[in-house]
């Protein structure tokens, strides 16, 4: 009984979470539809008028800037303030970036709202794989951290229908309500047992692990063996914190040095990582789930559909990618998964690009029509699965705890980097390359991604973090 009562408490604590990764996919998502109803010569939303393409690129861009510093800046006060605090600190730029689009009259005021965006995003990223490895346990640890992705993928598919069924001025008052109930639910969480335990409140961190694991007595701890080593690790990280102190007040500051980042599983963990930073960015899926709409127009689809219905059809395609993804994660584990999207991408990107290709040579494809529709649908599909997900379970596992903080920053900022080159200039250079050229620079990466993840990537799957440690060590 306890057991359950502490698998429903996790699963409620990172259902609130998450939340802020719906709000986050909404302000993602929300430029595909209002990017080209901006640029509408008839009846421009704003009292600016129409907007440029060089204005949109930096609309568009401007999200991934903000996730940088929202990196850094969850970086700084993931440790500070705690898990908690650090993720309903992220609830209140998001509140904010949707006020900006409500009084919005210029581009400027949105630009200004996709950098609020991102910098909730950038927090959440960092921290919202830290809490929820931090309370889960290790059965549903890989279940629970692909969450983060599938309540993204919700928010980019609820900002999909809003576009398609919302007039413009409507959708950031839906948008707004998401992060406001975060902010008014998740204060009454507790903070995650290991970071308690940094700062010496071993009592406290005690609360937590029972909350979290449904205990309410002695007698409820029988049988649960997870509980116990939870338990005694948590006594050791505070013997630990206490002989750094040397009898000084409690502190958050970890000191690092060069040879944390030198050792073996330090300097394998973050190879293996930023790795999958960069091919969760350079294999396309962000690029194309940001764009859909644009896509689908130059890729001459000559489906029944319109391109705002086609892209509600390829993010509820994505949205169920993500649940199959939590399915099967612990399952059939973290380096299959990779391997199976990698794969899948490679080859639907280079279908795709062929498609396009042929299309730039005036060769006659109305008999295939369908094919833009369903390779966007397969790339989103298998992408999600895999490399749009893993990567960030990944990275909250693989890296030595000590560095994990500083780690999960420095990989987050590459990612944000990589992603604001995709949304800033890849629709730019799509120009110079065209649409084949381009899909077929992301099946290359895909292509380079599977193989690092045959040669270098280990399995995670079912591993406790001192597991893991072990392996890497090896």
């Amino acid at each position: 009984m306890a057991a359950r009562v502490g698998v429903l408490r996790q699963y409620m604590a990172t259902v609130l979470v998450n939340l802020l990764g719906v709000s986050y996919g909404m302000i993602s998502g929300w430029s595909s539809s209002a990017l080209p109803t901006l640029q509408t010569p008839a009846g421009s939303p704003l009292a600016y008028g129409v907007i440029t393409q060089h204005q949109a690129s930096w609309i568009g861009g401007a999200l991934c800037l903000g996730g940088i510093a929202g990196t850094l800046v969850g970086g700084t006060i993931v440790d500070r303030m705690g898990r908690k605090w650090a993720a309903w600190v992220a609830g209140l730029p998001l509140v904010v970036c949707w006020v900006l689009v409500i009084v919005a009259d210029h581009p400027g005021y949105l630009m200004g709202a996709r950098f609020l965006g991102g910098l909730a995003g950038g927090i959440e990223f960092v921290v919202t794989p830290l809490y929820v490895s931090e309370i889960a346990c290790t059965r549903h640890r890989g279940t629970l951290s692909s969450l983060l992705i599938l309540s993204c993928c919700l928010g980019v598919e609820l900002a999909y229908l809003a576009g398609a069924l919302q007039h413009y001025h409507t959708i950031p008052w839906i948008s707004i309500t998401v992060p406001v109930f975060f902010l008014a639910s998740f204060c009454f969480l507790p903070e995650t047992p290991s970071h308690l335990a940094k700062v010496r409140k071993l009592e406290a961190a005690e609360q937590s692990l029972r909350f979290f694991y449904g205990i309410r007595s002695e007698k409820d701890t029988v049988g649960v063996d997870e509980y116990t080593r939870e338990l005694q690790l948590l006594q050791r990280i505070g013997q630990a914190g206490s002989q750094a102190s040397n009898g000084k007040e409690p502190t958050v500051t970890i000191v690092l040095s060069w040879s944390d980042f030198t050792s073996k599983h330090a300097r394998h963990g973050m190879l293996i990582c930023v790795t999958l930073m960069a091919l969760n960015q350079f294999c396309g899926c962000f690029y194309m789930m940001n764009y859909a709409q644009s896509v689908f127009a130059e890729s001459g689809s000559v489906l029944s559909l319109s391109a705002s219905l086609s892209v509600i059809v390829v993010g509820l395609i994505q949205l169920v990618g993500c649940y199959v993804c939590t399915l099967l994660v612990d399952r059939i584990g973290r380096k299959i998964l990779l391997l199976i999207s990698s794969v899948g991408l490679t080859l639907g990107q280079s279908v795709f690009a062929s498609y396009c290709y042929g299309q730039t040579k005036g060769l006659d494809l109305t008999a295939f029509g369908w094919v833009p529709l369903v390779c966007f649908s397969v790339i989103v599909f298998i992408g999600t699965v895999g490399v749009g997900t893993m990567p960030f379970v990944v990275l909250a596992e693989i890296m030595p705890q000590k560095i994990k903080g500083f780690a999960t920053t420095f990989c987050m900022v590459t990612n944000w980097t990589f992603a604001f080159v995709a949304l800033k200039y890849f629709s730019t250079l799509s120009v110079f390359l065209g649409m084949h050229g381009i899909l077929m620079f992301f099946a290359i990466c895909s292509l380079i991604g599977s193989l690092f993840v045959l040669l270098c990537m280990p399995e995670t799957k079912g591993k406790s973090f001192q597991e893991i440690q072990y392996m890497m060590e090896k």
